[in-house]
């Protein structure tokens, strides 16, 4: 099966903002939706979509989750148990990291800079963005992180690409959030800071889900950072 025939089985949501694409914005949603779940945080991104952007969502996999009594149910990777209780899912993972990067190979082929991509995510697929953004041979424009965390911690170091070091990262946590308890999320913080990464942190007073104050700090960080990378 050629890369066409992958992309064509893979529901994927992509929106053109303007005429002339200057720069990318590649989105990953959470588990048990598809990739149309994002759109009410596409199209509030008000300030950043005047650069021109192509969004691109591709949807998650139908895969059997085990704390869903292994139900079908759209996700980047299994769900088997509370961190430290049950094994993590890395091959599920590893598939999906290949998806995304796939997709950001397809947008350099088309003559998309790297330095010209924002990768992002809320939940599953925030915790999916970092972790494939970190091991992406380039260096992107930035990678948002909302109200996920990072997994596989103890492997960064000798799996991350060097040009990842060079990548901003946005991380938006609700401090009341009992899906990813908010300690876990700033221990996340803490590893990768402490592994050299640049961190930008912050939080909200919501559960695990998205408030129009995060959207709008979202806006602002990713035209700041295209603003800047296409002015290189």
């Amino acid at each position: 099966m050629n890369e066409q025939d992958k992309r064509d089985r893979q529901e994927i949501f992509e929106v053109y903002t303007r005429r002339k694409v200057r720069a990318a914005n590649i989105w990953l949603h959470g588990m048990g939706v598809n990739a149309e779940d994002l759109n009410p945080i596409l199209v509030n991104l008000r300030q950043s979509r005047e650069i021109g952007l192509h969004y691109i969502a591709p949807s998650a996999p139908i895969r059997r989750i085990t704390v869903n009594q292994d139900r079908p149910t759209r996700a980047w990777f299994d769900v088997r148990g509370e961190p430290g209780e049950a094994p993590l899912d890395r091959d599920g993972m590893d598939e999906s990291t290949r998806m995304v990067h796939d997709q950001l190979d397809r947008l350099r082929n088309q003559g998309r800079d790297p330095r010209h991509i924002i990768l992002a995510g809320f939940s599953q697929g925030a915790t999916l963005a970092l972790h494939a953004g970190l091991r992406y041979p380039h260096s992107l424009a930035g990678i948002v992180v909302m109200s996920g965390e990072l997994l596989f911690a103890d492997s960064l170091m000798d799996e991350a690409e060097a040009a990842s070091r060079h990548t901003p990262i946005l991380m938006l946590h609700g401090e009341n959030d009992r899906v990813v308890p908010i300690t876990d999320a700033r221990a996340s913080r803490d590893a990768l800071q402490a592994s050299g990464y640049q961190i930008e942190w912050n939080e909200f007073p919501i559960e695990h889900t998205v408030s129009p104050e995060e959207v709008e700090r979202v806006d602002d960080w990713i035209h700041q950072r295209l603003t800047e990378t296409l002015a290189q």
